[in-house]
């Protein structure tokens, strides 16, 4: 700053001890100005926002914790902006990969009962209920989803397992003509 002030004074002028130091001082205060105005605009963004971010939740009307880390707090508030946009395949692995370690997500699409599985690698989870939260703000009203976890190892069993997951139904499902137990799914492995 100071070298941008001095040429553009004349040399006669800038050679000038009095005038020299004035430069110097001038210059000093010239960059502080300049740097907090950066840092100004730099908080209007939420990308690079680090002090004014709470300022940007309010402004999107955003809850979270103010214990979360700067990069997930600029999630939210990004994906506050993108709730906005058309849902597709690739947005919404974009969106659990956010929230991810690694790109692990996979989405699975079953067109014919409106439904669709994430899938990801369980060590790659960070925040559960963050995914779940923007993938219902995103995702079109009339679609399901499951989220899946799973673990890339090569598991070995010296015995038989079987592995049961049942769905009973809610009580306000609950009739004499039904049956308690809506699904129950077997695997033996």
């Amino acid at each position: 700053m100071y070298k941008s002030l001095k040429n553009k004074l004349p040399e006669i002028i800038s050679d000038i001890r009095e005038i020299d130091e004035i430069l110097k001082a001038e210059s000093e205060q010239l960059q502080i100005s300049e740097d907090r105005v950066f840092d100004l605009i730099d908080q209007a963004h939420f990308q690079s926002a680090t002090w004014a971010i709470s300022r940007l939740e309010n402004i999107f009307n955003v809850v979270g914790s103010v214990d979360d880390s700067l990069e997930t707090r600029r999630n939210r508030i990004a994906d506050k902006q993108g709730t906005n946009i058309v849902a597709s395949k690739s947005v919404l692995i974009n969106l659990v990969n956010r929230y991810l370690m690694n790109n692990s997500a996979d989405i699975e699409v079953l067109h014919e009962i409106y439904h669709f599985v994430i899938s990801y690698n369980l060590d790659d989870l960070q925040m559960f209920s963050e995914i779940t939260t923007m993938v219902e703000k995103t995702k079109p009203a009339h679609l399901g989803y499951t989220m899946r976890s799973g673990v890339f190892e090569v598991l070995k069993f010296n015995e038989k397992v079987v592995a049961n997951n049942r769905r009973y139904r809610k009580v306000k499902e609950v009739s004499w003509r039904n049956p308690l137990l809506l699904e129950n799914n077997e695997v033996i492995l």
